[in-house]
C-alpha cells in the first residue's frame, strides 16, 4: 500500500503553509530480506502514515527524480549503504535516518497525527508494496 498526498497548487495570494502546519512526503527506501526495512514499514503502515516505498534491489531504472541515477545509486551518494533509509521532505526541509529508529518514527508519526493526515483504520491494509 502506498499513498500520496499532494496539495493543490493555489494561484492567488493564500500565504503558503508554515512547517507546522504542512503535511511532510515520507520516502522508504528498502531491500529484499530486510527485517528492519519490514519492521519500519508495517509501523507506518499500521499507525496510518502515508509513505511511499522504493526497493532498491527490484527498481534498478535510473530516475529523472534522483539526477538520472538509480535509487541504490542516489541512496548509496546521499544517505549511506544501510537500509532502510526513510527520507521525510517538506516545507521545514528533510531529514533522514537509516534503520528501525523509533526515536524518529514516533514523532513522525504524532506530526501526522497532529495535521489529521492519518489514513483511516478503515483504509489501512498489510503493507504489500514494492515499487
Amino acid at each position: 500500500m502506498s499513498i500520496t498526498l499532494e496539495r493543490p497548487q493555489t494561484t492567488d495570494a493564500t500565504p503558503t503553509p508554515d512547517a507546522a502546519t504542512s503535511v511532510p512526503t515520507v520516502t522508504v527506501f528498502s531491500k529484499n530480506e530486510c527485517s528492519r526495512c519490514t519492521a519500519v514499514e508495517a509501523k507506518l503502515t499500521e499507525r496510518g502514515v502515508p509513505f511511499r516505498e522504493i526497493n532498491v534491489e527490484t527498481d534498478t531504472v535510473p530516475r529523472a527524480e534522483f539526477g538520472g541515477k538509480t535509487p541504490l545509486e542516489h541512496v548509496i551518494e546521499n544517505y549511506g549503504r544501510s537500509m532502510p533509509v526513510v527520507v521525510v521532505t517538506g516545507t521545514a526541509g528533510e531529514d533522514s535516518w537509516n534503520g528501525n529508529r523509533p526515536d524518529k518514527v514516533l514523532p513522525l508519526i504524532e506530526r501526522f497525527k497532529s495535521l489529521g493526515a492519518l489514513i483511516p483504520e478503515a483504509e489501512r491494509g498489510a503493507h504489500t508494496s514494492h515499487l
